[in-house]
């Protein structure tokens, strides 16, 4: 699949950041100088800048612009992919029920209010090895229940409404027991296991989306990397 033309100025910046072409506290080209060149509008170049900005490569500073910043060394990146490269998502749910109260706390809603829920179990060789579980606020009449099947990654559930480049997720690592639904899925026990719990965020910092998905150790490791974002 081609990229963006956003995707392609992101890239062609990147390059010649690592490159030493634009050094540590140098002010990277305007947005009108880059859409000009591109010959494209400020809001494609905006979205160029966001992606390196999530990269940690650039800061926005009011009245100058983008400023390359000195490299995170100690800061990691997790490389996780969310659509399995090994294996395949079997879905096993997708519903509107009311949230549960961690739910509904994650994402900032009423007791009991209704949300979509899709439940997915990994499988690898015929054998589970996680358990994924996705929630967003139910609104009547959007997005259609039924479609979710084929629609079952934030990016793509949020799609009709947000970039995929804007929204933020913050990812928090930690260990737990699955609940009895994740444990039949599994075929465990109640013994803890590596958990991700996942929180999407708009541009303006509303709660969008919550993820929980569970990992048994046939899962394999878990990657982190310090410096840039690879690309895919």
């Amino acid at each position: 699949m081609s990229q963006a033309l956003y995707q392609r100025i992101a890239a062609s910046l990147r390059q010649r950041i690592l490159s030493g072409g634009h050094a540590v506290g140098d002010v990277m080209p305007s947005e009108n100088e880059l859409a000009g060149a591109y010959r494209t509008s400020r809001v494609t170049v905006r979205k160029a800048f966001h992606i390196l900005e999530s990269e940690g490569l650039v800061v926005a500073k009011q009245g100058k612009g983008y400023i390359v910043q000195p490299p995170r060394s100690t800061v990691y990146t997790m490389i996780f992919d969310e659509e399995a490269g090994s294996g395949r998502f079997r879905c096993l749910e997708v519903s509107i029920l009311p949230a549960e109260p961690e739910v509904a706390q994650a994402l900032g809603l009423r007791a009991e209010q209704l949300v979509i829920a899709i439940r997915r179990v990994l499988e690898r060789e015929g054998a589970p090895v996680a358990y994924d579980e996705k929630y967003i606020p139910y609104e009547r009449g959007r997005p259609i229940v039924e479609r979710e099947l084929n629609f079952s990654e934030f990016t793509d559930l949020l799609s009709d409404r947000f970039a995929s480049v804007s929204l933020r997720t913050e990812l928090r690592i930690l260990t737990s027991s699955p609940p009895e639904r994740a444990r039949s899925a599994l075929g465990c026990g109640g013994e803890k296991l590596i958990t991700l719990e996942k929180l999407i965020f708009s541009p303006e910092g509303e709660r969008l989306g919550f993820g929980l998905e569970y990992l048994t150790p046939r899962y394999g490791p878990l990657l982190a990397a310090s410096g840039p974002a690879p690309e895919k």
